[in-house]
């Protein structure tokens, strides 16, 4: 009686097919959700519900199981479905059914918070890992010592069991030959989940219990509960810790109470980050030769805010590999952010293994090996890492360069201007008292600078007052643009304002989309169209996204990379002076980088 062996696999012909019902269903589902009240939950806890028991019930006659489904690990509210969301609900239960256990769940974990409430969703940063990511983390933290034989387990944000029930499988794969009972006692002793959200504690331990089903019919002994529903972020660590700490972290900036800050002070700085903070609960709960392996965003890599993080993963767990995801889009549901997956270990002191992933259409990973890195001297400095193979090289060169944007006499600050707190000084006449609004938009793709105002909501003016010479720029500087993708030619798009212009008007006001590289000194070493220039090349562009882990151009990034001693510029200064072809220009900043 082995369930995997009847579950569909992506190779399978069928599973197309059963994939576009999915997609179809989901889609339904969340135009249900949608159609409810937009603060409540309640309809999507109904409709996941009815959809799990469907799906057990179908799973349960396939495998010729007896065992009814487990009671729900907190009493929902009552909510009444429309007969054609119930149909639905069956129906996809059904189909899910013909999947293995830890793909249907993912589905139906990502069917439930499809249907969730925006706010509710965000506040909780809840998205569910694809099976071909889980796969590879586990292997990765394989890979760094763990021995599925032995290994304690903790998931602390369980969410829908992405990570408990693959694992569950990993164990009993590797305990052949075991007794039923003795494999249902390993996986009750050595696993345990933790998820805030009732629901998806529910769903988490239904999917443990599917992976375990044609083991718990032999051994005549159901699983015992092993996911808590309770908040880790106030949950003291066991007595005993664990061998591996995994998961998907919920992301999203959170307000701390003072209780809770003054908890997790060691890897705070500034605002906090739901994925930082449960960074610093795994390394409580790791044994001291432990493992963490995790799914995050990249931006604790380099961003400011994640500084003391960075300080505090170097001196407790030091990276042991990292794993790029080439897309964003179309991996995890709903989210944009670029994702990495990372593994420690306590007590490691190697390089570090990079690798660039990419899910593919059969539901597996393609791996391409980027290199390696190492972390820097000052463990709170962005971590400078090859994203692909074809940045290994200038990672080698950048480690050799002393120079920052202040030693050529720069300072980068975001532009002044929150234009929506000044809203009633915005116009589009010239008058007195009025100067130039400068958006995002002045700073084209091919390094030019143009006045204008082309978007909507966009003026051309500001009027000022007495109180707002803070506001008002008369130097000139370079200008950058602020949000930029991964998936753009260029992350770095750079224009020197002229002095000129600032001289005609009197000034001009820079909204807060575009950074302000300033000159700090009277005379800068390095003139602001060779900087320019510099920026806007493609060899700076790939250097940047080597440290860079958001789509904030960040003025703590900017300032952090490493770039070529002033005195090396000459060339490239004589090239931007007598205006020769942009190929020249990169040709000269991609030799800085080779030489250096």
């Amino acid at each position: 009686m082995d369930a995997k062996k009847r579950a569909v696999s992506p190779a399978d012909g069928l599973h197309s097919c059963i994939m576009s019902e999915i997609d179809a269903g989901k889609e339904m589902a969340r135009a249900f959700g949608t159609a409810a009240r937009a603060d409540d939950p309640s309809i999507a806890h109904a409709f996941g519900s009815r959809l799990i028991r469907s799906w057990w019930s179908a799973l349960s006659e396939s495998v010729g199981a007896k065992t009814p489904i487990r009671p729900e690990l907190q009493q929902f509210p009552k909510q009444d479905l429309p007969h054609s969301a119930d149909v639905l609900a069956q129906s996809l239960g059904k189909t899910l059914a013909r999947l293995d256990a830890e793909t249907a769940a993912f589905y139906i974990g990502v069917i439930y918070t499809g249907m969730l409430p925006r706010p509710h969703r965000a506040e909780r940063g809840i998205y569910y890992t694809p099976p071909a990511i889980t796969q590879r983390l586990i292997n990765q933290a394989s890979a760094a010592g763990i021995d599925w034989a032995s290994a304690r387990v903790l998931d602390p944000a369980c969410g829908g069991g992405a990570f408990l029930a693959p694992v569950a499988r990993r164990i009993l794969e590797t305990l052949t030959g075991c007794e039923a009972r003795i494999l249902v006692e390993n996986i009750a002793t050595r696993l345990r989940g933790y998820e805030i959200d009732p629901f998806a504690a529910w769903l988490s331990q239904v999917a443990l219990d599917a992976v375990m089903l044609p083991i718990t019919e032999v051994a005549g002994k159901r699983l015992p509960v092993v996911v808590a529903v309770c908040d880790s972020l106030t949950k003291a660590p066991p007595k005993e810790r664990f061998d591996l700490v995994i998961g998907n972290p919920p992301y999203g900036r959170v307000k701390l109470d003072p209780e809770l800050r003054e908890k997790f002070k060691r890897g705070l700085f500034g605002h906090a980050n739901l994925y930082g903070v449960f960074t610093d609960i795994a390394l409580r709960h790791a044994k001291s030769d432990g493992v963490i392996a995790y799914v995050t965003p990249t931006s604790f890599l380099s961003g400011e805010y994640f500084k003391a993080l960075r300080g505090l993963i170097g001196r407790e767990a030091k990276p042991k590999s990292f794993d790029f995801v080439t897309a964003r889009r179309g991996v995890f549901d709903d989210v944009l952010q670029e994702t990495i997956l990372a593994v420690y270990r306590k007590g490691h002191s190697q390089h570090i293994e990079v690798s660039e992933i990419t899910p593919t259409r059969d539901a597996k990973v393609e791996v391409v090996p980027a290199g390696r890195g190492d972390l820097p001297k000052n463990l709170t400095s962005p971590w400078i890492l090859p994203r692909n193979a074809q940045e290994a090289g200038i990672v080698s060169a950048m480690a050799a360069m002393p120079a920052r944007l202040s030693d050529w006499g720069y300072r980068v600050s975001t532009g002044p201007l929150v234009w929506n707190r000044f809203k009633t000084q915005l116009s589009n006449r010239a008058a007195k008292g009025r100067l130039p609004l400068l958006w995002a938009e002045a700073v084209g793709r091919d390094g030019s600078f143009t006045w204008r105002a082309d978007r909507r909501g966009h003026t051309k003016y500001f009027e000022t007052t007495d109180r707002d010479s803070w506001l008002i720029t008369t130097h000139s500087c370079v200008l950058l643009q602020r949000t930029t993708a991964k998936e753009q030619s260029r992350r770095l798009i750079a224009a020197a304002l002229p002095q000129e212009f600032l001289d005609l008007h009197g000034g001009a006001i820079i909204e807060n989309h575009l950074n302000m590289v300033r000159p700090v000194v009277d005379e800068p070493s390095v003139s602001s169209s060779v900087l320019a220039a510099f920026l806007n090349s493609g060899a700076a562009d790939r250097a940047f996204r080597c440290i860079s882990g958001s789509v904030a151009v960040s003025a703590s990034e900017l300032e952090a990379l490493p770039i070529p001693d002033a005195g090396s510029l000459e060339m490239l200064a004589e090239l931007v002076n007598e205006h020769v072809p942009k190929a020249l220009i990169e040709a000269e900043c991609m030799r800085l980088y080779e030489e250096s």
